[in-house]
């Protein structure tokens, strides 16, 4: 028993390590195989029924002439046959004496040894019988009769021969034809196989080439089906991953060069320090230095929480989140930092399902955008209905063009110093690219809108969805 299974593991490997081409093949010939064959044996049991029938009706049709010979007088003692000994015909009264017999039969004893038990027609098979050098097995009708001497029988009996040869000759001639037509079939989808695969393995040899240079795309075969769709998808997942390359390969120089910037000046400040020590006054330095600490710690702790984010996509802790607390903590953070007016217009009760230190950094860095480039003052909202909080904080700055107000979220953008209070104080160009970020982890969206007249304002709207809790409206 382990022996044969271990001989079915060592097939089934060896099967596995073929090509799909030759597994199609073998297992669409193998399945012709099967219906052929149990096709074949139902059309020999088909045929050999349908002849067995045509001896039956025979026999009975010349069974049913005797029959009428009969009532019209008495027998003669030799019966006419129809053909040779293929067919044999005998008159049996109820002694099962012989009383008329067809001359190719003519003083043999009753065709069977005892006649039916019931009467009615009935048909049986019997071995042979001794007429002429035929082996052949006979089939025998026997039709009941009233003779002048009482009850008899009348036996039609009839050589298989002919079916038997003639279900021989279908035998051999569907064991000939099968092994061909298998054969012509297992050739014709070898080759269709082989066509049908042929652009996957185009695709294949292509995705092999493709290596590192992932601005290569597959071929997309024309024939619009499953093929076609893997090439498309296939070519769709390449222009994601050259986008991402690209992104990366953006991201790291971006990174590169905003890390430079605070190490230059930390770096000139310390030599200066060192070369002129007598002249510099090492609180001033100090505190110069620490400004560009906190700026470069600001900008590693952006990066490491994007580059999370790109890598594991950033699943935030869920839990029962006050919204509206986070809204006033951020506007009295606001406040606190003074220079300009900030004003709560509207503030909802709002819980929803997320992360409080994310949501409380995303209103950070849209409210410190708002701080750097307003005028004179800055207004936030929060309302609510059943399924959303929309949070807007908007200031009236100078106007972001049609064209930045998308470009806004993408990492490393700034736009014209001009726009800002503070010239030079533009940041990293990180802070609401993390807020679309984390609005996007929660499963809402951050939209601005920014105009110029009747007088400049500029909205950043946040949308986000609530949690299953209920939402009340509390007055600002």
């Amino acid at each position: 028993m382990i022996a044969v299974r271990r001989r079915e593991g060592r097939w089934r490997s060896r099967i596995q390590t073929w090509g799909v081409r030759a597994r199609v093949t073998i297992a669409a010939s193998t399945m012709l195989a099967v219906i052929l064959a149990l096709g074949s044996l139902a059309l020999l049991g088909l045929v050999n029924q349908a002849l067995l029938a045509n001896l039956d009706s025979a026999a009975a049709t010349r069974a049913s002439d005797i029959a009428s010979l009969i009532g019209t007088g008495p027998l003669p003692s030799s019966l006419p046959a129809q053909g040779d000994e293929n067919s044999l015909i005998q008159v049996i009264d109820f002694t099962n004496m012989v009383v008329s017999a067809s001359a190719n039969i003519s003083g043999e004893p009753s065709i069977l040894a005892n006649p039916p038990a019931v009467r009615g027609d009935t048909t049986l098979d019997i071995a042979s019988l001794p007429v002429g050098s035929s082996s052949f097995p006979f089939r025998v009708t026997a039709h009941p009769v009233m003779l002048a001497s009482g009850p008899g029988w009348i036996y039609v009996a009839t050589s298989l021969s002919q079916v038997e040869a003639a279900t021989t000759s279908l035998t051999w001639m569907l064991a000939a034809a099968l092994p061909t037509l298998i054969a012509l079939v297992g050739v014709t989808v070898f080759l269709s196989a082989g066509r049908s695969l042929k652009p996957i393995e185009d695709i294949r040899r292509q995705a092999e080439s493709i290596g590192s240079d992932v601005s290569k795309r597959v071929p997309v075969p024309p024939s619009h089906d499953e093929v076609s769709r893997l090439a498309v998808t296939m070519n769709q997942m390449l222009d994601q991953l050259q986008a991402s390359a690209q992104k990366q390969k953006r991201f790291v120089g971006d990174a590169s060069h905003e890390l430079r910037s605070p190490l230059a000046t930390l770096r000139a400040q310390v030599e200066i320090s060192l070369v002129e020590a007598d002249k510099v006054n090492a609180m001033e330095t100090l505190a110069r230095v620490q400004l560009q600490a906190l700026r470069m710690s600001d900008l590693i702790e952006d990066l490491l929480f994007l580059a999370r984010a790109d890598e594991s996509g950033h699943r935030p802790v869920r839990e029962q989140v006050d919204l509206d607390e986070v809204v006033l903590s951020e506007v009295r953070r606001l406040e606190a930092a003074g220079g300009v007016a900030v004003h709560l217009e509207r503030l909802d009760g709002v819980r929803m399902l997320g992360s409080a230190r994310d949501l409380a950094r995303m209103l950070r860095n849209i409210g410190d955008n708002a701080l750097r480039h307003t005028r004179t003052s800055v207004l936030v909202t929060l309302e609510s209905d059943a399924d959303r909080a929309v949070i807007s904080i908007a200031n009236d700055g100078p106007p972001i063009p049609d064209a930045d107000q998308q470009r806004i979220f993408d990492r490393f953008t700034r736009l014209d110093d001009a726009r800002s209070r503070q010239p030079g104080d533009g940041g990293s160009g990180l802070g609401l690219a993390i807020a679309q970020e984390i609005a996007t982890f929660h499963g809402g969206s951050i939209t601005v809108t920014s105009a110029a007249a009747p007088s400049p304002r500029t909205e950043f709207i946040i949308s986000l969805p609530l949690g299953p809790r209920a939402v009340s409206e509390v007055p600002a």
